[in-house]
């Protein structure tokens, strides 16, 4: 056990996490660059955070070197894109701050404000499509038929299921009913996109089985209004709707992440909105990029039940190789999202035990790397804060990009189509005449 109590990893453990032999494992510990303690069975174990604070320094070393070389693998490819800006640790769309939008706007108006057309006028490149359908402004409406479908094929799904599940089902469910499905006209991408979003909620099932809430939030209510129900038991403040809100509209987009780019691709091929979205879904419920939010709640959880932030960390990294909740490829002072939001959580006094969960467990973190807290801690510490199921910030989450994905849908319907299809460079055996 390590000073804070947590389990120490053994040496097989903490090789696998540096993705290392043993023989270079042990190298280490003989030039004096990682400390173990001899075990009863003759090998080697290591306090968990100082094999992450080694591991942030080979990967700084590593990416002073990646900057002189070219990172391998990223980026694939660079794309133009007036969706998101990330300069300077701040992030901005379409040039407004992000966080601006936040404080000022509904999701819905935001989803606007970011789907609107582009100010460079570039031509399209739509090829044959149909007549473009009326656009319909804030119609985030949901069919009634059609939410019962979302909720019978989700009752179908095993008990290993994923809120993502549940929202893949609401979007294939959705599409299915969508005669335009097809149509990539900019109107009609923004109208099933409104759609989308509204079965992805109003599919969810409420959380609250008594009779003392009063009536649910209408059909025709604020996505903010009509989510809190499938967050939590409780009635929601005004406070908690403005936190959802700002939640949803700091989420919507962030440059070329992981599911955007598989949103893109399938676009490139002509697949339609609801497909895209689909893809880019499938590559979101991830411990590394969607679902980080779950494991930083527990992680907060566990500081405040135990009041060591220390065992906290100690015990997700004997889980995972990574810290959730902390470091991001592109912030390297602050994310701000995480900013904005803990902030929000600050000026509300039911948030006290969780923001000095937060502020115990980025100290600790801070002692061995410089990693930042990130989006995902803020999202934890949402759920843990509001009482919220344990994958509320994985919903959030997803709810709030689906409306980037359907930007960069009809971005990219207006490139020219399988551009994204990348080559690749054969490194096997050549084909040999002998057969």
């Amino acid at each position: 056990m390590t000073a804070s109590g947590a389990p120490r990893l053994t040496s097989a453990q903490v090789a696998s996490r540096l993705n290392v032999k043993l023989e270079t494992l042990y190298a280490y510990v003989s030039r004096g660059q990682l400390v173990g303690e001899r075990a009863e069975d003759g090998g080697s174990t290591f306090d968990p955070l100082d094999v992450e604070a080694f591991a942030a320094r080979r990967r700084r070393r590593a990416g002073a070197g990646d900057a002189r070389r070219g990172a391998p693998g990223r980026p694939i490819m660079v794309l133009d894109s007036e969706l998101a800006l990330i300069e300077n640790d701040e992030l901005y769309f379409r040039g407004r701050p992000a966080g601006q939008l936040a404080r000022r706007l509904t999701f819905e108006q935001a989803v606007e404000f970011l789907w609107r057309a582009p100010a460079s006028g570039r031509a399209s490149v739509l090829g044959q499509t149909p007549a473009a359908p009326r656009d319909g402004e804030n119609d985030f409406l949901s069919r009634r038929e059609v939410v019962s479908a979302a909720r019978r094929a989700a009752r179908a799904l095993g008990p290993s299921a994923h809120v993502v599940d549940q929202l893949s089902m609401a979007v294939t469910v959705c599409g299915s009913w969508d005669e335009n499905r097809q149509n990539v006209h900019p109107a009609a991408v923004r109208s099933a996109g409104r759609r989308m979003i509204a079965t992805m909620v109003d599919a969810l099932t409420d959380r609250h089985s008594d009779s003392d809430r009063g009536e649910p939030a209408p059909r025709s209510a604020p996505l903010a209004e009509r989510l809190w129900p499938k967050l939590s038991c409780a009635a929601p403040t005004a406070a908690d709707i403005r936190l959802v809100n700002s939640t949803l509209v700091l989420c919507m987009e962030h440059d070329l992440a992981i599911s955007t780019m598989a949103a893109r691709v399938a676009a490139s091929a002509r697949v339609d909105a609801y497909a895209a979205v689909a893809a880019a879904l499938c590559s979101f419920d991830s411990t590394m990029h969607g679902a980080a939010s779950v494991a930083a709640a527990e992680m907060i959880d566990e500081t405040i039940r135990t009041g060591n932030a220390e065992r906290a960390l100690a015990a997700q990294l004997a889980e995972s190789p990574v810290i959730p909740g902390f470091g991001h490829l592109v912030y390297r002072t602050h994310d701000p999202r995480a900013r904005f939001l803990l902030q929000a959580m600050r000026r509300h006094a039911g948030f006290e035990p969780v923001v000095e969960a937060v502020d115990r467990l980025e100290a600790v973190v801070a002692l061995r790397s410089p990693r930042v807290i990130n989006l995902d801690l803020a999202l934890g510490a949402f759920v843990v804060g509001a009482d919220l199921r344990r994958d509320a910030g994985e919903l959030l989450f997803a709810v709030g990009r689906t409306a980037g994905w359907i930007a960069h849908v009809i971005d990219e319907y207006a490139q020219p189509a399988l551009r994204l299809r990348p080559e690749a460079r054969y490194t096997g055996p050549r084909a040999s005449a002998d057969g």
